[in-house]
């Protein structure tokens, strides 16, 4: 009898131990914040389609002084398109165009880093700012100026919603641009940590 009371209840813990294990990995493969665990992140890092792109955005950066942003502008890439369209940095709107009229992926990168360097000197170079300017538009960096002058996602939030209403849309952009973007840095960054380790 007791050895049987013992057999159910080492059964039970084994299958709540199997339960968490598996409920950790499930929410560390869908939680923004899963940098923590790289291996499971593969998917979260830059593909080759943007990789592809990495000299053109290089050369670009350099021109427009932000080459120390080269890193995260392919981040912003991959969030962007994945490296699938035309329109590498969906930045024909950066433009006063309709979405993916940009007609090659170059005259995109150019657009796209033209604007986010309009959005670092907006946010003065403040990276989080001009990343969620960057998906907002530059004026989110004067709301946040007039709202106390520091980036939170919280204000990104309020700022969604007010515009959201403001322009009868049911949403309007990503207010958790940041992070999203920052996923594909922070776990590239990773990557390459361990290919560079295991060398």
């Amino acid at each position: 009898m007791i050895r049987q009371t013992l057999k159910i209840i080492l059964s039970s813990s084994l299958l709540i131990a199997i339960s968490f294990v598996l409920l950790y990995i499930v929410s560390s493969l869908y939680s923004p914040q899963a940098d923590h665990v790289p291996l499971l992140n593969d998917k979260r890092v830059i593909n080759d389609d943007v990789k592809a792109y990495r000299p053109t955005i290089s050369k670009v950066a350099k021109e427009y002084g932000i080459s120390d942003y080269t890193d995260l502008i392919m981040a912003i890439a991959m969030q962007e398109s994945k490296g699938k369209a035309v329109d590498v940095m969906q930045a024909s709107e950066s433009l006063g165009k309709p979405r993916n009229s940009i007609a090659t992926p170059e005259k995109s990168i150019r657009a796209g880093i033209q604007y986010f360097k309009r959005a670092l000197n907006r946010s003065d170079n403040d990276p989080s700012l001009a990343l969620q300017s960057y998906n907002f538009g530059l004026g989110f960096a004067d709301y946040v100026k007039a709202h106390g002058g520091k980036f939170s996602v919280q204000l990104a939030h309020h700022y969604a919603d007010q515009k959201a209403r403001e322009l009868q849309w049911s949403s309007y952009g990503d207010p958790d641009y940041v992070a999203h973007v920052m996923r594909y840095y922070n776990n590239e960054k990773q990557k390459r940590a361990l290919a560079k380790n295991t060398e």
